[in-house]
C-alpha cells in the first residue's frame, strides 16, 4: 500500500496532462475535434451542422475551441499543482484536487440538460467524465493525508 501512495501521483499527473492534450486538439480542429458530441446531441453530423446554418457552426467551432483553451489551462493547473505541492503533501492541495473529480463527475450532467438524441450513442464525455472521476477519486482516496503535524 505505501508504494500505491508513493506512486499513484503519477495518475493524477496522467490525468491532466491527458486534459490539456485534449484541449489542445479542440483549439487546432476546433468542432471537429469530437463527432460524437454534436451527433450525440443534435443527431447530425459537423458537414450536416455546417450546411443547415454557416454562422450556427461558426459559433458552434468557436465554442469548441475556446473550451479547448479551458482544458489547457486546466490541464496545466492541475499539473503544476500534482507535481508540487501535491507531492510535496501539503494537504490544501489534496483538498483542491477534489475539484478534478466533482468536476469530471458534473460534465455528464451538462449533456444529458442539454439533451442528448435516443437514438446515437451518447457523447464521449458522458463516459469519460464518470470514469475519470471514479479514477481521481480513488487515487485521492488511497493518498489522502494524514494528521496534520502538531
Amino acid at each position: 500500500m505505501s508504494w500505491l501512495r508513493r506512486h499513484s501521483w503519477w495518475g493524477l499527473l496522467a490525468v491532466s496532462v491527458m486534459l490539456a492534450l485534449f484541449g489542445v486538439t479542440d483549439i487546432v480542429s476546433g468542432a471537429a475535434a469530437d463527432v460524437g458530441i454534436p451527433q450525440g446531441l443534435t443527431g447530425r453530423t459537423i458537414a450536416e451542422l455546417e450546411a443547415e446554418s454557416a454562422d450556427a457552426y461558426g459559433l458552434f467551432d468557436f465554442g469548441a475551441r475556446v473550451n479547448g483553451w479551458s482544458l489547457v489551462m486546466l490541464g496545466v493547473l492541475l499539473s503544476v499543482l500534482v507535481l508540487i505541492p501535491f507531492r510535496r503533501g501539503d494537504r490544501w492541495a489534496w483538498w483542491i484536487l477534489w475539484a478534478l473529480p466533482i468536476w469530471a463527475a458534473v460534465v455528464p450532467a451538462f449533456y444529458l440538460v442539454a439533451g442528448v438524441q435516443p437514438d446515437q450513442p451518447p457523447p464521449p464525455p458522458m463516459v469519460s467524465g464518470p470514469v475519470i472521476a471514479i479514477v481521481c477519486a480513488a487515487i485521492l482516496l488511497v493518498t489522502r493525508p494524514g494528521p496534520p503535524s502538531t
